[in-house]
């Protein structure tokens, strides 16, 4: 019986947990849709500490975009990581894309980021498609730099 009531507990606590994270969640997403980011993002932060997903992966968005802090995109990929291997789908397709651009610091990585796109454009993400068609064709910042001709040819 002891045993039964301490599974009780033990399940209580975390539902608990679960519908604080989810209120701080919510609460947070109501301060970023009036662009008040740097109140959202402490609230976000405890969220992501009740291990929130969407929460964490949010985090890694505002670095990204330097959205309530700087922008950081080695602090972005962190956060999109942790997203990504918690289950947030729309992360692995946001990763992706910043460790194929190799932007703000973040070492471009291509064998990372093809199969995370790819994962992301198989699951619906158009913006994901899209990049690995650009890095096929070579367009864009995926394209080759021209050989210069030597002068008079």
């Amino acid at each position: 019986m002891l045993a039964f009531i301490k599974t009780l507990l033990s399940i209580n606590v975390a539902l608990a947990g679960k519908a604080k994270g989810m209120m701080l969640y919510n609460d947070a997403m109501a301060l970023y849709q009036d662009k008040r980011y740097r109140e959202a993002l402490p609230l976000l932060h405890q969220a992501a500490e009740l291990n929130h997903i969407d929460a964490i992966a949010q985090i890694g968005g505002m670095y990204m975009l330097g959205q309530g802090v700087p922008e950081n995109n080695c602090e972005a990929v962190k956060w999109l990581e942790m997203a990504v291997r918690a289950g947030h789908k729309s992360a692995v397709g946001t990763l992706g894309m910043l460790l194929a651009t190799g932007k703000g610091g973040v070492a471009r990585d291509m064998n990372r980021a093809i199969p995370l796109m790819k994962q992301a454009a198989a699951e619906g993400d158009s913006q994901s498609a899209r990049m690995l068609e650009m890095i096929e064709k070579g367009e864009g910042m995926f394209a080759s730099p021209r050989k210069k001709r030597p002068a008079g040819s």
